[in-house]
């Protein structure tokens, strides 16, 4: 099939979550379709270098100046007055629009990825369609955390209108896909009957991320994730404030490293804590994985399934991580993780890694055998690829009655 690809992020290089999986996704589809790839790209993004590595497995590649949201220019104000969400209003970019038009007269089925490009799809009503790695709790915490009545009436005002663009969607015959269970779960109360929702994880190429040679360094744990993102930055902050010092308290020399950028974040006070170095973006992030005891997750916020999970187990580096840390993967504590929620609880987690090679062992050996088992990117794109076969097919069934 001729698949249209619209992606929000400019999938490579994949030097984040969203970019990861657009990149891996379009490698696996490519193998059994002709890819043609709308994307949206920052300064920088679409050199002549990177198009031609994506035409290496897409067939065409176009990039679009990314749009960025400004909740307080006029487009948004007048996104009140819409029945899409502000946001979407305010970054619905009519260049897209054009090449969406264009493309899609060609094509035998659209794929739409993040919510930022669902607007788009409403200019191939015919074409069969996927609204790719979903994710509205987020908005739904919104309501929950607003700090004002203000505020929690505007979240409400945004998260119904996202829920009913995309039942309108899903009601049109659009099959959804989330990142895990839990988001699943929330799609299906709100759905309408007869709506296509999988779960497609995301996941870890196991080829290029193996486990090395060399011995990490002992008491090391890192934590792989940029601040500039606010779920990233609330658990590093936890943990260096909450949890590292009752893990220093046991043992002395132990040593925490924060990679990835942190932009304009102040991190200043976490940054002099003892034992604390934030090393900012690191082009790859493998070798400080492969070099440290224990990969660190306290997420206490934020959706999806974890990348840094992932890579870290296939890495063969053990992780200790919160609940909502490894939520969505199919993890057992003891065998393949440590699972932690309270301070205290992670802190003895660690002390009790450091303190056991067995453990570090048995976690190292059994992460690694799961995410070769269900997490490696082919199984999953297999997964993707199933479901763009069957949302064809039934398209087919309708037009056929018709």
């Amino acid at each position: 099939m001729r698949l249209l690809f619209i992606s929000w992020w400019w999938p490579y290089p994949a030097d984040n979550g969203s970019k990861i999986r657009a990149y891996n996704l379009l490698r696996g589809l490519a193998a059994h379709h002709e890819i043609h790839l709308l994307s949206f790209a920052d300064d920088g993004d679409a050199t002549p270098e990177r198009i031609a590595h994506l035409q290496t497995f897409c067939a065409h590649v176009e990039a679009v100046t990314k749009p960025a949201f400004n909740p307080g220019s006029v487009k948004a104000a007048l996104g009140y007055l819409s029945r899409w969400p502000r946001s979407l209003v305010d970054v619905y970019s009519p260049p897209m629009a054009e090449r969406v038009q264009a493309r899609a007269a060609a094509a035998d089925l659209i794929i739409a990825s993040e919510l930022q490009t669902m607007r788009y799809l409403e200019l191939a009503p015919s074409l069969p369609a996927i609204l790719e790695e979903i994710e509205i709790t987020q908005f739904e915490n919104a309501v929950v955390q607003a700090s004002s009545p203000a505020r929690r009436f505007r979240a409400r005002l945004t998260l119904s209108k996202m829920q009913q663009a995309v039942r309108t969607l899903m009601r049109r015959g659009v099959a959804i896909t989330v990142a895990s269970d839990g988001e699943r779960d929330y799609f299906e109360r709100i759905a309408p009957p007869g709506a296509r929702i999988m779960v497609i994880p995301n996941g870890v190429d196991t080829h290029a991320n193996r486990p090395g040679s060399a011995s990490p360094i002992s008491n090391t744990l890192i934590y792989p994730g940029a601040v500039t993102y606010d779920a990233n930055y609330d658990a590093v902050r936890y943990f260096i404030q909450d949890v590292f010092p009752l893990v220093r308290q046991r043992i002395p020399d132990a040593q925490l490293t924060v990679t990835g950028g942190t932009g304009s974040v102040d991190v200043r006070d976490l940054a002099a804590q003892p034992g604390v170095t934030f090393t900012g973006y690191l082009p790859d992030v493998a070798p400080a994985i492969r070099a440290s005891w224990a990969v660190v997750v306290p997420l206490r916020k934020g959706g999806g399934t974890r990348l840094k999970i992932l890579e870290a187990m296939a890495l063969g580096t053990p992780v200790v991580a919160t609940h909502k840390g490894a939520e969505g993967l199919n993890v057992k504590h003891g065998d393949n993780i440590l699972l932690a929620d309270e301070p205290e609880e992670i802190a003895q987690a660690v002390v009790r890694l450091f303190s056991d090679a067995a453990l570090r062992g048995r976690l190292s050996q059994g992460g690694r055998a799961l995410v070769e088992r269900e997490y490696d990117w082919q199984t999953i794109a297999e997964r993707l690829n199933s479901l763009i076969e069957e949302v064809a097919d039934k398209r087919q069934e309708v037009m056929a009655i018709r």
